[in-house]
């Protein structure tokens, strides 16, 4: 009786030994490993996609309280042609004009077009092509993200866009989000993949840029 009381309570032991080894491998993936693709991409790739995230994230923490956000629209209303030939102000909503002052910086507004709307954005990334809009679509460092706050099934695809940032990284089934204009400033943001409100991405086509700069 005492041998099979031992037994049973080894196998106890055994069992909240693999529970506690498991929990610690899911807490050092979330707290230790980084932020990134969710797919192997070329390193060239790899590696311009990196360079657009770090371009944004050189300005976390630029907010309207300081003014700071204003050096992000000054950058945007240099671009020329401007978009719409509209000069954006600095009480204006600038979630778009700091995507493209990043993609102007970076040097990629060939797949990234310059736009200080939302909305008016997708349109020029679905006439490139780089438009997705799928339920399960999981995105890479460097896709814009456009979200409609109102949205309320998923799958309707069908609002206006209020709010676009870019995409640093995934650890599934989360996705790290850098966005300006993010309650008043340059900030990070974290959500589900399948959040509701995700209205669709923009997939630039950085492979294609960079064979076409190839000499």
């Amino acid at each position: 009786m005492v041998t099979e009381r031992k037994e049973m309570l080894q196998s106890v032991l055994a069992v909240i030994c693999c529970i506690l080894a498991a929990a610690a491998a899911v807490c050092a993936h979330y707290i230790w490993d980084p932020w990134g693709f969710y797919w192997k991409v070329s390193e060239p790739e790899a590696s311009l996609r990196r360079k657009v995230v770090l371009t944004a994230e050189q300005y976390l923490g630029y907010n309207e309280a300081d003014g700071t956000h204003m050096q992000i629209i000054d950058r945007y209303n240099i671009h020329e042609p401007l978009a719409r030939g509209y000069a954006v102000t600095y009480t204006d909503s600038w979630c778009a004009a700091f995507v493209s002052a990043v993609a102007m910086e970076a040097g990629v507004t060939d797949i990234i077009p310059p736009e200080c709307g939302c909305q008016r954005q997708i349109e020029l990334f679905q006439n490139l092509g780089y438009w997705d809009e799928r339920d399960w679509a999981i995105p890479l460092p460097g896709d814009l993200i456009y979200y409609d706050w109102n949205m309320e099934n998923k799958g309707e695809c069908t609002g206006w866009a209020d709010h676009v940032g870019i995409v640093v990284g995934t650890k599934w089934p989360y996705l790290k989000v850098i966005e300006g204009n993010l309650n008043d400033s340059v900030s990070y943001h974290y959500l589900l993949l399948d959040d509701i409100q995700i209205r669709g991405f923009a997939r630039p086509d950085y492979a294609g840029f960079l064979n076409n700069k190839m000499p």
